[in-house]
């Protein structure tokens, strides 16, 4: 070999050392890794059976056989099977949803009732907005 292809090899191999480093940079201290606790994903608990801020969630099924259950509540929300034998009993109220099964629930008015459950016996009485959009309803103002 000639003292230029020494020489030009030479070059080229510290070339491409430099460009090597140049390309990882400097060393960095590792961090210790980080966890995160994830938001709760529970959703926050609702109270039935009672009236908070002019709108209740009243559970069917949680009401005995055979007694009236009475709330007075601006908006209810009835949800879940009734028990056989039990009623509801409401005051005045601007909008009654009956989600729940086997409902007997009266109102001494209601100006909007909504019904997406079945099997219910609701009463009212003034003038309501009735939706009936359940099966096996009686649905009947007095």
């Amino acid at each position: 070999m000639t003292k230029n292809t020494i020489l030009g090899a030479l070059a080229l191999g510290l070339t491409l050392a430099a460009s090597l480093t140049a390309c990882s940079g400097p060393e960095r201290e590792s961090k210790p890794a980080t966890t995160s606790t994830p938001a709760s994903t529970t959703t926050p608990s609702v109270e039935h059976n009672v009236c908070e801020d002019g709108a209740a969630r009243v559970l069917a099924s949680d009401l005995p056989a055979g007694k009236a259950f009475t709330l007075d509540c601006d908006r209810v929300n009835i949800v879940g099977q009734a028990a056989k034998g039990s009623t509801i009993e409401l005051g005045a109220v601007s909008k009654l949803v009956v989600e729940g099964d086997g409902v007997t629930v009266h109102a001494d008015s209601a100006t909007e009732i909504v019904v997406p459950g079945n099997g219910n016996t609701i009463t009212y009485g003034g003038e309501s907005k009735v939706q009936d959009a359940g099966r096996g309803n009686t649905i009947t103002q007095q």
